[in-house]
């Protein structure tokens, strides 16, 4: 995969997270970066996906939540290299590994907020239904965006 896909699809990631949020109760956002996060692993590969995932996302929660950002780097990463291992799958492990992406992205938080003093165990047991939300949502949305696209070129 060529370097700019990777700068794109960063760029891609940092700004649906940005732009386009959901308030949830206690504070935080659903947002749509997990989608592309998703379509960047089937689409381009691990590598990119673990760049444009970790990145883009960290560099999104230092405008509005830069206390997580560190976490976020290594939860969305891993959700995209996950994503990315489904790339060339044929079989129903390109279901699996951004699946396990997508479970890998939800403990990553919800060890990560336990840890941060200010927040700890109820905390993260209070995020967790709408971590777990966020996750299915970006899997079956970078699914359905990926199955799309993959129709759309072969049909051209």
């Amino acid at each position: 995969m060529k370097w700019y896909y990777t700068v794109g699809f960063t760029v891609l990631v940092m700004v649906t997270t940005l732009l386009i949020r959901i308030p949830i109760p206690g504070g935080g956002y659903f947002n749509f970066g997990d989608v592309v996060i998703v379509f960047c692993g089937l689409y381009a590969g691990k590598k990119s996906a673990l760049i444009a995932g970790g990145l883009g996302s960290a560099l999104a929660d230092l405008v509005g939540f830069p206390l997580f950002a560190p976490i976020t780097l290594f939860a969305k990463g891993a959700l995209g290299f996950f994503a990315g291992l489904a790339k060339d799958c044929q079989n129903g492990m390109r279901h699996i590994w951004p699946l396990l992406g997508a479970s890998l992205m939800v403990v990553i938080y919800f060890a990560g907020t336990w840890i941060i003093p200010s927040f700890g165990m109820a905390a993260a047991v209070a995020d967790l239904p709408a971590n777990i939300l966020q996750a299915a949502f970006g899997f079956i949305g970078g699914k359905l965006l990926f199955t799309a696209y993959s129709r759309i070129e072969k049909a051209s």
